[in-house]
């Protein structure tokens, strides 16, 4: 007997598979870290103001519940794992036009909608990468330069003799040879992402191979911080630096597993989080010590001893929020005049129920030609 189909009933299960029953869309999140990003900066410049020891690189009251930087990132970072997980997706409908949301989108096709502003976060990214090896550089010959003048000082040297023959390169290792090897890597990778973004190509599999490089640099960089002796402890001024480098690696690595096709179930929503989570941390590390120079309360010992942040963790939270973003602003527009006649949601439009009888009783003749064929052959 031919089976008859509720169109209604059809519809009404394709919304609510299509769509959560929830009230926030995912693109909320992004509010949820604006307000975040503000206050937890806010926080964590009146702690260096008030409870910090820039002397020791310690602070000076360390109970945990003085630490309201990180109890804000907890909340803040809490809801929108909320969010991202219980949020909807769902498309929008205008007049005659459905605009499919970026979540839903393949990752092909998702690579091809990057705007223009991931672009230049990429370039800016691969110029403060490259930035680095100068400033290094500079670095090291001015800590040598002030050694050398110390000893000049002191007559240990002799102008124009000893100090002369002096190397003021020392100190360059070949650990930091190795790193500076990478950072050109990086820098590459990030100029040719920015590149196919212009190009509308997109991030490429050959982007995404060459992305683990900036992991692979992070440990080096990780290892030589721990042999030059860098204290990295709750209690000092590098926890936010090496937690945001972290969490970079881990939201990169994520960006190459989804637009190179090998993502799962869960990887489009850990890569905004870590996105989202790696520019908080960043903005925390950076934005307080920059305007501990600016702000008239903060003393001449402060900005003395303060440590202005590594240059390369300035890209971090421009580039991981910009590529987050890309979920929120790349939606893609079809044409829909068949289903928008009468402000319907769906392609198809309405068809009379003994057309689904015809098509049951078309689809039970196939079979049964099938069947009485394969007998024929046995």
């Amino acid at each position: 007997m031919a089976r008859i189909v509720d169109e209604n009933a059809i519809r009404e299960k394709n919304i609510a598979r299509a769509n959560k029953q929830s009230p926030l869309m995912k693109s909320a999140s992004m509010w949820i870290y604006i307000l975040t990003i503000l206050l937890a900066v806010a926080a964590r410049t009146f702690q260096l103001l008030t409870n910090f020891n820039f002397e020791t690189g310690k602070y000076i009251n360390k109970s945990i519940f003085l630490n309201y930087p990180i109890f804000i990132i907890a909340i803040g970072m809490g809801i929108i794992y909320f969010i991202l997980q219980t949020g909807n997706a769902r498309d929008k409908v205008i007049e005659s036009v459905v605009l499919v949301n970026p979540w839903r989108l393949r990752y092909d096709r998702l690579a091809k909608k990057l705007p223009d502003a991931a672009g230049y976060a990429s370039v800016l990214m691969g110029v403060i990468m490259f930035a680095a090896i100068p400033w290094d550089l500079f670095r090291i010959i001015h800590k040598n330069k002030k050694y050398v003048d110390e000893m000049v000082a002191t007559g240990v040297f002799r102008r124009n003799i000893e100090a002369k023959d002096y190397n003021y390169l020392d100190g360059y290792s070949a650990g930091m040879f190795f790193s500076h090897f990478l950072v050109i890597l990086v820098t590459l990778t990030f100029i040719s992402i920015a590149s196919n973004i212009f190009k509308e190509i997109g991030i490429t599999h050959a982007n995404c191979a060459a992305l683990y490089t900036y992991a692979l640099w992070q440990v080096v960089h990780l290892l030589l911080m721990l042999a030059n002796n860098s204290m990295v402890a709750l209690s000092t001024n590098r926890l936010y630096e090496m937690a945001s480098r972290m969490v970079a690696v881990l939201f990169f690595m994520q960006v190459a597993r989804v637009f190179n096709g090998m993502e799962k179930r869960n990887s489009r929503f850990w890569m905004c989080f870590f996105g989202y989570l790696a520019s908080i941390l960043a903005a925390v590390s950076i934005i307080p010590r920059y305007l501990m120079y600016i702000i008239p309360t903060a003393t001449g010992e402060m900005r003395a001893n303060l440590e202005l942040p590594d240059i390369t963790d300035v890209g971090i939270v421009f580039m991981c929020i910009t590529m987050v973003a890309v979920f929120w602003t790349t939606y893609v527009y079809k044409e829909m005049e068949a289903s928008t006649a009468g402000n319907r949601r769906w392609t198809r439009g309405h068809i009379d129920p003994t057309k689904y009888s015809d098509m049951a009783d078309i689809e039970t003749e196939m079979d049964f030609i099938d069947k009485q064929e394969l007998n024929d052959e046995q």
